[in-house]
Protein backbone atom coordinates (compact mmCIF):
# COMPACT_ATOMS: atom_id res chain seq x y z
CA UNK A 1 0.00 0.00 0.00
CA UNK A 2 1.52 3.29 -1.08
CA UNK A 3 0.56 6.50 0.58
CA UNK A 4 0.90 10.02 -0.73
CA UNK A 5 3.78 11.81 0.96
CA UNK A 6 2.95 15.08 2.71
CA UNK A 7 3.68 18.38 0.96
CA UNK A 8 3.73 20.70 3.99
CA UNK A 9 5.42 20.14 7.34
CA UNK A 10 2.72 19.90 10.05
CA UNK A 11 5.18 21.17 12.67
CA UNK A 12 6.56 24.36 11.12
CA UNK A 13 4.52 24.81 7.92
CA UNK A 14 7.54 24.69 5.61
CA UNK A 15 7.18 23.36 2.07
CA UNK A 16 10.83 22.30 1.80
CA UNK A 17 10.67 18.56 2.40
CA UNK A 18 13.42 16.04 1.76
CA UNK A 19 12.85 12.38 0.93
CA UNK A 20 15.52 10.09 2.34
CA UNK A 21 16.09 6.37 1.96
CA UNK A 22 17.65 4.68 5.01
CA UNK A 23 20.58 2.35 4.31
CA UNK A 24 19.28 -0.50 6.46
CA UNK A 25 15.69 -0.44 5.17
CA UNK A 26 15.55 0.95 1.61
CA UNK A 27 11.81 0.30 1.27
CA UNK A 28 11.00 2.58 4.21
CA UNK A 29 11.31 6.05 2.66
CA UNK A 30 11.34 8.86 5.22
CA UNK A 31 10.22 12.43 4.59
CA UNK A 32 12.12 15.04 6.60
CA UNK A 33 11.40 18.75 6.89
CA UNK A 34 14.39 20.81 5.74
CA UNK A 35 13.83 23.65 8.22
CA UNK A 36 12.90 21.85 11.46
CA UNK A 37 14.60 18.48 10.68
CA UNK A 38 11.64 16.39 11.86
CA UNK A 39 10.47 13.09 10.42
CA UNK A 40 7.04 13.44 8.84
CA UNK A 41 4.85 10.41 8.37
CA UNK A 42 1.99 10.43 5.84
CA UNK A 43 -0.60 10.13 8.58
CA UNK A 44 0.70 13.04 10.65
CA UNK A 45 -2.60 14.63 11.42
CA UNK A 46 -2.07 14.15 15.14
CA UNK A 47 -3.51 16.16 17.95
CA UNK A 48 -3.21 19.89 17.80
CA UNK A 49 -2.48 22.65 20.24
CA UNK A 50 -0.84 22.02 23.58
CA UNK A 51 -0.36 18.30 23.06
CA UNK A 52 1.57 18.76 19.83
CA UNK A 53 3.86 21.37 21.34
CA UNK A 54 4.34 19.19 24.44
CA UNK A 55 5.26 16.19 22.30
CA UNK A 56 7.73 18.34 20.35
CA UNK A 57 9.29 19.60 23.57
CA UNK A 58 9.53 16.06 24.94
CA UNK A 59 11.15 14.85 21.71
CA UNK A 60 13.71 17.67 21.81
CA UNK A 61 14.51 16.98 25.45
CA UNK A 62 14.77 13.23 24.74
CA UNK A 63 17.35 13.93 22.03
CA UNK A 64 19.35 16.11 24.43
CA UNK A 65 19.17 13.43 27.14
CA UNK A 66 20.25 10.79 24.61
CA UNK A 67 23.25 12.85 23.56
CA UNK A 68 24.38 13.59 27.11
CA UNK A 69 23.48 10.42 29.03
CA UNK A 70 22.95 7.74 26.40
CA UNK A 71 20.19 6.32 24.27
CA UNK A 72 18.69 4.22 27.07
CA UNK A 73 18.13 7.27 29.27
CA UNK A 74 16.64 9.19 26.33
CA UNK A 75 14.19 6.39 25.57
CA UNK A 76 13.23 6.11 29.25
CA UNK A 77 12.66 9.88 29.47
CA UNK A 78 10.59 9.94 26.28
CA UNK A 79 8.49 6.95 27.37
CA UNK A 80 7.67 8.29 30.84
CA UNK A 81 6.92 11.83 29.67
CA UNK A 82 4.73 10.77 26.71
CA UNK A 83 2.71 8.48 28.97
CA UNK A 84 2.10 11.38 31.37
CA UNK A 85 0.26 13.27 28.63
CA UNK A 86 -3.48 12.66 28.30
CA UNK A 87 -4.63 10.59 25.30
CA UNK A 88 -1.07 9.74 24.22
CA UNK A 89 -0.07 6.29 25.39
CA UNK A 90 3.02 4.70 23.94
CA UNK A 91 4.61 1.31 24.44
CA UNK A 92 8.28 1.01 25.22
CA UNK A 93 8.93 -0.39 21.74
CA UNK A 94 7.20 2.60 20.11
CA UNK A 95 9.20 4.98 22.28
CA UNK A 96 12.44 3.24 21.30
CA UNK A 97 11.59 3.41 17.60
CA UNK A 98 10.59 7.08 17.86
CA UNK A 99 13.78 8.15 19.63
CA UNK A 100 15.94 6.14 17.22
CA UNK A 101 14.10 7.67 14.24
CA UNK A 102 14.59 11.18 15.64
CA UNK A 103 18.30 10.58 16.15
CA UNK A 104 18.69 8.96 12.73
CA UNK A 105 16.78 11.74 10.95
CA UNK A 106 19.07 14.37 12.42
CA UNK A 107 22.21 12.33 11.79
CA UNK A 108 23.02 12.04 15.48
CA UNK A 109 23.06 8.24 15.79
CA UNK A 110 26.85 8.10 15.96
CA UNK A 111 27.03 11.04 18.40
CA UNK A 112 25.08 9.23 21.13
CA UNK A 113 27.19 8.41 24.17
CA UNK A 114 28.19 4.75 24.27
CA UNK A 115 27.87 2.81 27.53
CA UNK A 116 31.05 2.79 29.59
CA UNK A 117 32.93 -0.38 30.41
CA UNK A 118 34.19 0.78 33.80
CA UNK A 119 32.35 -2.04 35.58
CA UNK A 120 34.82 -4.63 34.28
CA UNK A 121 37.80 -2.49 35.23
CA UNK A 122 36.50 -1.94 38.77
CA UNK A 123 35.80 -5.67 39.23
CA UNK A 124 39.32 -6.50 38.01
CA UNK A 125 40.89 -4.01 40.44
CA UNK A 126 38.89 -5.45 43.36
CA UNK A 127 39.95 -9.00 42.47
CA UNK A 128 43.60 -7.91 42.26
CA UNK A 129 43.35 -6.19 45.66
CA UNK A 130 41.87 -9.33 47.22
CA UNK A 131 44.64 -11.49 45.75
CA UNK A 132 47.30 -9.03 46.90
CA UNK A 133 45.90 -8.91 50.44
CA UNK A 134 45.70 -12.73 50.65
CA UNK A 135 49.33 -13.03 49.52
CA UNK A 136 50.40 -10.33 51.98
CA UNK A 137 48.69 -11.94 54.99
CA UNK A 138 49.99 -15.46 54.19
CA UNK A 139 53.57 -14.26 53.78
CA UNK A 140 53.48 -12.30 57.07
CA UNK A 141 52.74 -15.40 59.21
Amino acid sequence: MTSIPPTICPYCGSKELIRTVPEKDPFNVMVICHSCQRVISPDTAGPSGKTTSAVRAIAEKAIQVSLSSGKLHGIKYYHTEINKLPDTKSSLQQSKETVEALLQARGLSSAVKKPSRNGCVIALIIILLIIASVIYFYTRR
